[in-house]
C-alpha cells in the first residue's frame, strides 16, 4: 500500500478507497451500538486482527482507521458504561504499528491498546490455546490484504460467548486464486474441498457459488452470517464481501440496518451505481415485495414473529424495518397478528409487533 506524508504531521496515511470509507461508517455505526449493548452487562474486548496503518487521506482530507475508530467509540462511552474495554492490535509491519501508536497520541486518546507483532492466525491460536478461550466478549474485526484466513481459527473464535466477527471475505482475490496450485490455502480457508466443483463455473453462477458455499460452511458455527457485497468504485464488478457473524438475532438486524443507512436502503456498495435508486428501490415497491415474499413463504402457516426473522433476517436482502411495517400493512388482510401480551403496561390496546407475537398467513 502507497505511504503518503503530509506536512505538519509525524505518520503517513494510506491512500482512501470509497469502499474504505463505507467500511469505516458501517463498522462505527454498528461497533457503538455493539459496545454500549453488549457493554451494559459485561466488561469488553476489541481485537483488530489486521491493524493496517491506521490513517487515511482522501483529497486533502484525513481519515482515521478502525483502531482509532474503535478507542475514540470506547472512550465516547466511557462514562456511562462503567465497564472495561481492552482494545488488541494485531499487526505484523513495524511500520505500521509505529504509526498507529503515533496516531493514539495525535488523537489525544487514553486508552493504551495491547499491540501484538505478528501474524492473525498464529498470536489468535496461541491466545486461545492460553486462555481456553475464557475470553469476554470480544468484537473481533479482521480485515487482510489477502484470503489467508482459516475456517478452523473462526470457528474457535465464535466459540467465544456473545463475541462477533466482521470478516472482509477478498473475493476478487479467491476467485482468481481458485485453483488447485493453492489447494492447501482453499481447504484451510473454507474448511472442506466443495470449492473445486465451482472451478468451472464462470460469471455470476461462480460468484454465487463462491459466496454461498463460504456462508453455508461458516452457518455451522454461527447462527447468522450475512454477506455485503462491496464493488469496484468505478465499474459494477464485485471487489469483496463484508461477512458479519453473530450468533444473536437483534446484532444481525442492526448490523443490516447500520449498512443500509450508508447505502442509501441498500445492503450493499454498488460502486458507480451508488446512490442510483431504481423504481424497485422505492419505498412501497420493496414493501411490496416483501409482503409477496411472506404470503409465498408462509401462507396458511402461523409463525412467531421471531422464528420469522431467524428463518430469513441473514437470507433475504430485507431489513427487520421493512418487514415489520410490511406485517402492519398486511393486517387484517393477508395476515392476522395475535399480540402477546395484547396489552401495554398502561393497558393500552398494544398496536407494535415484537418477537412473541404470532402471525396467521
Amino acid at each position: 500500500m502507497e505511504k503518503i506524508y503530509k506536512n505538519g504531521y509525524d505518520f503517513f496515511f494510506w491512500p482512501y478507497e470509497p469502499q474504505t470509507k463505507i467500511k469505516h461508517f458501517v463498522f462505527t455505526e454498528y461497533f457503538d451500538k455493539w459496545v454500549t449493548i453488549v457493554g451494559k452487562w459485561n466488561d469488553l474486548n476489541y481485537f483488530d486482527c489486521f491493524a493496517g496503518s491506521g490513517a487515511y487521506i482522501e483529497n486533502d482530507k484525513i481519515h482515521y482507521g478502525s483502531p482509532i475508530l474503535a478507542a475514540e467509540v470506547i472512550e465516547k462511552n466511557k462514562e456511562n458504561l462503567d465497564r472495561k474495554v481492552t482494545i488488541v492490535l494485531i499487526e505484523k509491519d513495524k511500520n505500521n504499528i509505529e504509526n498507529i501508536c503515533k496516531l493514539f497520541k495525535h488523537r489525544g486518546l487514553n486508552t493504551e491498546p495491547i499491540i501484538i507483532e505478528g501474524s492473525f492466525d498464529a498470536e489468535i491460536n496461541k491466545l486461545l490455546d492460553e486462555t481456553k478461550g475464557n475470553l469476554k466478549p470480544t468484537f473481533f474485526f479482521i480485515d487482510p490484504f489477502g484470503f489467508k484466513i482459516k475456517f478452523q481459527t473462526l470457528q474457535r473464535i465464535m466459540a467465544i460467548p456473545k463475541s462477533e466477527i466482521l470478516l472482509n471475505f477478498m473475493f476478487t482475490q479467491v476467485n482468481r486464486f481458485l485453483i488447485d496450485e493453492l489447494e492447501d490455502t482453499l481447504n484451510d480457508l473454507f474448511g472442506c474441498k466443495d470449492w473445486k466443483a465451482l472451478k468451472t463455473l464462470s460469471g455470476t453462477e461462480r460468484e454465487q457459488g463462491i459466496v454461498n458455499l463460504y456462508r453455508t460452511k461458516l452457518k455451522e458455527f454461527s447462527k447468522f452470517a450475512f454477506p455485503y457485497r462491496l464493488s469496484f468504485s468505478d465499474r459494477d464488478r464485485t471487489y469483496y464481501y463484508l461477512f458479519h457473524l453473530t450468533n444473536n438475532l437483534k446484532g444481525c438486524s442492526i448490523m443490516k440496518s447500520a449498512f443500509a443507512k450508508f447505502n442509501y436502503g441498500k445492503v450493499e456498495f454498488s460502486g458507480p451505481k451508488h446512490g442510483c435508486l431504481t423504481l424497485f428501490d422505492n419505498k412501497d415497491m420493496k414493501v411490496s415485495e416483501i409482503k409477496q415474499f411472506l404470503v409465498e413463504k408462509y401462507k396458511g402457516q402461523t409463525k412467531r414473529y421471531e422464528d420469522i426473522l431467524i428463518e430469513i433476517i441473514d437470507s433475504e436482502l430485507f431489513l427487520e424495518a421493512g418487514i415489520k411495517t410490511a406485517l402492519k400493512e398486511m393486517e387484517g388482510k393477508e395476515a392476522k397478528i395475535a399480540r402477546n401480551p395484547e396489552l401495554t403496561e398502561k393497558g393500552r390496546k398494544r398496536k407494535s409487533i415484537d418477537l412473541n407475537d404470532a402471525v396467521t398467513f
